[in-house]
């Protein structure tokens, strides 16, 4: 009986020892493969521009990674018109503002687009000029975030029923 429990000590010892060697939990930062926005952008000459955008990042080092954007324009003159591009963005500082991030959107086909992300995780679109877009009362304009924050506990339809019952 004292051979086996000699035989036995040695593996024990070993498993102790390996789990006091593991060091403090390291933390462990997300990237968000997917990040999706949608809203209505001011428009000259229709009702407003329905924008769905969709920007993806590298998974593993957060690069940016290409994007799709499909917009409607809303009651446009001979119906609504429907555009859709895609390519590649980057992320950039401002350069009359370096705290200022700047997303710049460029499409396979047109124009390059800029958008700047807001604390709240929504997106600001500039105009040509480099100024927010404002609708018509003179609001500025914003792409709000569909995708959910992973520090999130709760989501946006917990949270909607939530208002929904107290009030």
């Amino acid at each position: 009986m004292k051979v086996q429990t000699f035989k036995i000590l040695p593996a024990i010892g070993c498993l102790l020892l390996s789990a006091c060697a593991s060091g403090p939990p390291t933390e462990v930062n997300y990237v968000r493969a997917t990040e999706r926005f949608e809203g209505t952008l001011p428009c000259t000459d229709c009702q407003g521009i329905d924008t769905d955008l969709i920007i993806k990042r590298d998974a593993i080092t957060g690069a940016p990674a290409g994007f799709y954007l499909h917009e409607v324009r809303i009651d446009a003159p001979g119906g609504e018109r429907v555009n859709t591009s895609w390519g590649n963005w980057s992320q950039n500082l401002d350069v009359t503002d370096f705290k200022r991030q700047l997303y710049v959107l460029r499409p396979e086909v047109g124009n390059a687009r800029v958008f700047v992300p807001l604390e709240s995780g929504d997106l600001q679109p500039l105009s040509a000029d480099g100024a927010p877009l404002v609708d018509d009362e003179g609001a500025d304009v914003e792409l709000e975030r569909l995708t959910p924050s992973l520090s999130e506990t709760a989501t946006r339809d917990e949270k909607q029923t939530d208002q929904e019952r107290d009030g």
